[in-house]
């Protein structure tokens, strides 16, 4: 390192403008020869001036969250590259095996010896399967994360392109693998990237795992690596059989209930993966009248066409070329998938106005389109005398519990309160006692599974809509008709939500304050409503605002607080830190099942509600 940049950071430590730990980490990777592709984005930033952005990329490690690791590509510890990829790879080879004696294993130079061992996981299965989305970088990460694998005798079936999450999940089932890993950020902004793990039951790592890995990325000294080449000469990185697609495609095909195909769909993969899953799918099943937003269609990772470049199927606006193209054709409904598949969205006309319509006002939230699913493969099912006898349904704590009245009323088994992400889903499932099946799952960000070989929420699942409008098209019903049904058999509900972006350390520490300022000193009403219980599931605890006693809750013990507003708790807010964003999220429910109104007041008690609490924990903040 040049003496001036040493100078500046030594400055800029001493005078209190970066901490000890970033300075100290700046010096670390411009000394390391590991690091020296980064070393002119490192100095550009130390020439700018810019010790923000210095502190927030070398001030802390980038960590495991609720979807794995994930954040903003660029130089330093807390930012995605290479070097953090390849920690990651390395902390993953120490967990699966064991880590015992694994520092003395010598050598990294990949050679067989030991790879036997290693492969022999402490998960078990053999072997590890890496895919990647169609993000900037992604086919890099993906290569680096199967080279430092294969370097510690792992060995690695890579796919020859990219592929979707539940792709993935469905592989490491379906090779038997020890753990899989998917390089994707998901619907982030188009600078992220991720690395997440999936065990060898198909679903993402979950506690003790995830803690596990973690702790080896912080142990592991060296990160091995071989090249890419080398490690295929050796026979430790190997491509996936070109069968595996037609057997994920007909897993996908089988969650057909009906053949009815009548029905014009505009699908789009918003640059993404989807034509190989939710495109595909729909040609296996005999859809013939699809049509594709051409400009999305083509993988593209600044994602262009979107606002923002934000590919994500939860925003109306990513809904806004499909519309245009469901206008000009006369579609029925518009779907959409997000980068890596593992999220649908869906777009109904109105029945007043068709398409000539605001994009809020024609996209379905993830609560409506979770339910109608749920409905619809009930429904389905015990017509044709399919519904197991002792069927399993799930959903998180934050989606809509009108899903789980319906699963109630066809007499399935209700878990209703698993934490955020649908890895809980994937272990819930996996704990299921024998004699019992797994039906459905949904989770309110627009993540939904239908059949237990693939354990990761799967956007193809989003094809049922299409055979759903076109059971009902020959009813002359619509989707929107369907919905209205359900909310007058079992109650409407209203979903709101917001997402309050809080970047940085300092964002970290104001979204840890609120948290804590409100355990201390929970509110007593919002929004003028009076609070009935306030439910910490960090703590296991909640406490009664109208006897002031607090009693134990079941459930995983996680982040979450919430507020509800009647005994039946439909009726709340739950408030949580994100385990992927620098972003704390607000969710509010309502529905007539507990309260007084009808649609519209309902929908003015939700809103308000949500207005009402983000105002409190703004004024936490100050």
């Amino acid at each position: 390192m040049t003496d001036p940049i040493a100078s500046k950071i030594d400055e800029w430590v001493g005078g209190g403008v970066l901490s000890r730990s970033a300075g100290e980490a700046i010096v670390r990777w411009l000394d390391d020869p590991a690091c020296d592709a980064f070393a002119g984005g490192i100095r550009a930033l130390v020439d700018a001036g810019d010790t923000g952005e210095l502190e927030d990329a070398f001030g802390t490690s980038i960590a495991f969250g609720t979807g794995g690791m994930r954040g903003r590509m660029g130089p330093g510890p807390n930012r995605f590259n290479t070097i953090t990829v390849g920690r990651a790879a390395q902390g993953l080879a120490r967990y699966l095996s064991g880590a015992a004696n694994d520092d003395e294993q010598g050598g990294g130079d990949g050679s067989r010896s030991g790879g036997a061992r290693v492969a022999g996981s402490r998960l078990g299965g053999t072997g590890v399967v890496v895919a990647r989305d169609t993000r900037r970088n992604s086919a890099l990460f993906a290569k680096e994360t199967a080279r430092v694998l294969a370097a510690n005798g792992v060995p690695v079936l890579i796919f020859d392109g990219y592929r979707s999450t539940p792709a993935l999940s469905f592989a490491v089932r379906d090779q038997r693998a020890a753990a899989g890993v998917v390089i994707s950020a998901s619907h982030n902004p188009p600078e992220d990237n991720g690395f997440k793990v999936y065990g060898p039951d198909g679903g993402q790592v979950v506690a003790p795992h995830d803690e596990g890995i973690t702790a080896e990325m912080r142990r592991a000294g060296e990160i091995r690596r071989i090249s890419f080449d080398e490690g295929i000469e050796q026979g430790l990185i190997r491509t996936i059989d070109q069968q595996f697609d037609a057997r994920y495609i007909s897993v996908l095909a089988d969650l057909s209930l009906d053949d009815a195909r009548d029905v014009r769909v505009v699908y789009t993969p918003l640059h993404g993966v989807g034509m190989t899953s939710v495109g595909a799918a729909l040609v296996k099943l005999g859809y013939r009248d699809v049509h594709y937003v051409d400009g999305q269609v083509a993988p593209d990772g600044a994602f262009p066409t979107l606002e923002g470049g934000i590919a994500n199927p939860e925003r109306p606006t990513a809904f806004r070329l499909g519309i245009r193209k469901a206008a000009e054709i006369g579609a029925d409904l518009v779907l959409a998938s997000d980068p890596d598949a593992d999220r649908i969205g869906c777009a109904l006309p109105l029945p007043d106005r068709g398409w000539e319509a605001a994009e809020e006002d024609l996209v379905l939230n993830g609560h409506q389109i979770g339910v109608l699913l749920c409905h619809y493969i009930l429904s389905r099912k015990q017509a044709a005398g399919t519904l197991p006898s002792s069927g399993l349904f799930c959903k998180t704590a934050v989606t809509s519990d009108l899903a789980a009245l319906i699963a109630r009323s066809y007499g399935l088994e209700v878990v209703a309160d698993l934490p955020v992400g649908f890895k809980h889903v994937g272990a819930e499932i996996d704990r299921m006692p024998g004699g019992t099946t797994f039906v459905f799952g949904t989770e309110e960000s627009h993540g939904y599974l239908a059949d237990a070989r693939i354990r990761d929420k799967e956007a193809a699942t989003g094809i049922l809509l299409a055979e759903y409008a076109a059971l009902l098209k020959r009813e002359n019903r619509t989707v929107r008709d369907a919905l209205d049904e359900i909310y007058r058999t079992y109650g409407y509900f209203r979903e709101v939500q917001r997402s309050v972006v809080l970047p940085g350390v300092a964002g970290a520490r104001r979204i840890a304050d609120i948290m804590a300022a409100l355990r201390a000193s929970p509110p007593e009403r919002i929004g003028g409503r009076a609070v009935c219980r306030v439910i910490d599931r960090r703590s296991g605890q909640a406490r009664d605002l109208r006897t002031r006693t607090t009693g134990p809750v079941a459930g995983e013990r996680v982040n979450i607080l919430v507020f509800t507003f009647s005994e039946a708790g439909h009726t709340r807010v739950i408030i949580r830190p994100s385990g992927t964003e620098p972003t704390i999220k607000y969710y509010v429910s309502a529905s007539t099942v507990d309260m007084d109104g009808d649609r519209d007041s309902i929908d003015s008690l939700a809103k308000s509600v949500l207005a009402a609490t983000i105002e409190t924990c703004e004024q936490l903040q100050e």
